[in-house]
């Protein structure tokens, strides 16, 4: 079994703790290394922006140094962007992907649905609330949301301006996976994510709302490493 690198890149607002146990869940071939955006977890001291290139940039420097083997991507949301756009930069250095997993966003070349860029702070926290990834209780923490608040603020306007490469296309097979209860990115965005690839394109539709990522995590794990095995990646590690 050749062992693959599955880097995770997190949904607005989140950060590398999503992804903390899932090498336990999946197969041991596969190896889960989070990329984390500036401003959370470890890379906290660092300003949040949303300037696509600054964050791109420092996603695919921490990705160059694993990649002694082949590697697919994993986004969800606005991470789905990002995968979207690393794997871009990784291929223009000669290193495509295996495949690529974007999850809960519309393809990137269609309008987002969030209007969250526009609240202002009760807004944003309602928004947040109705949303459903992040628990009561942490919503309601003023202090929390005074740190929080500019890297979610940063994050859905990256989303909301986000706009793909044009003629931008992958070398590698995609699967996307939609929420069947998720209005931010419903199945017919979701399905036009195979645009742009120059491989095949699935589209797996999970139970859930926009945060199927976790309340049906084990399926979508369970797609995510039968996706991955076997597989003919071509790719070199040397």
């Amino acid at each position: 079994m050749i062992p693959i690198r599955l880097f995770c890149l997190p949904y607005a607002g989140g950060s590398a703790r999503v992804f903390a146990d899932w090498n336990q869940a999946l197969p041991p071939w596969i190896d889960v290394v989070p990329l984390e955006p500036p401003g959370r977890g470890h890379r906290f001291d660092e300003p949040v922006t949303d300037d696509k290139a600054v964050v791109v940039t420092g996603l695919r420097d921490a990705a160059l140094s694993d990649l002694d083997r082949p590697y697919a991507v994993f986004g969800h949301s606005l991470g789905a962007f990002l995968g979207f756009e690393l794997i871009l930069a990784l291929q223009r250095l000669g290193r495509p992907a295996c495949h690529f997993f974007a999850s809960g966003a519309g393809a990137p070349h269609l309008p987002t649905r969030n209007p969250a860029p526009r609240f202002d702070d009760r807004q944003l926290r309602s928004h947040i609330a109705k949303l459903g990834g992040t628990p009561p209780e942490l919503v309601a923490n003023d202090e929390l949301m005074e740190l929080m608040l500019p890297v979610l603020r940063a994050d859905f306007t990256l989303a909301d301006t986000y706009q793909a490469p044009a003629g931008a296309l992958l070398d590698c097979p995609m699967t996307a996976f939609c929420g069947d209860r998720d209005d931010e990115a419903p199945a017919a965005d979701v399905l036009a994510w195979q645009r742009h690839t120059r491989a095949t394109c699935t589209v797996r539709m999970l139970a859930g709302d926009h945060f199927f990522v976790h309340s049906a995590r084990d399926a979508l794990l369970s797609l995510i490493a039968s996706s991955l095995h076997p597989i003919e990646t071509g790719v070199t590690t040397s």
